[in-house]
């Protein structure tokens, strides 16, 4: 993988991380509210990366974010 793919892959997950965790709350993925405020941050991140389209990787992510945070 080129170093500028990993740069921005990097950039991207800590970018992730860091709206992720300003934003959840104890048990955000048993309500409404908690999913949709993630959801927009997740898009809002992705389309600063000009991502936003890619329902797949939006799908993927968010996957994880809901498992693990």
């Amino acid at each position: 993988m080129p170093q500028e793919t990993a740069n921005a892959r990097a950039g991207i997950v800590a970018d992730i991380d860091d709206i992720v965790k300003k934003v959840r709350f104890p048990e955000w993925q048993q309500t409404m509210q908690g999913e949709r405020l993630v959801q927009k941050e997740l898009r809002r991140t992705l389309l600063k990366y000009k991502l936003h389209t890619d329902q797949t990787l939006f799908d993927k992510a968010y996957g994880y974010i809901r498992q693990y945070y």
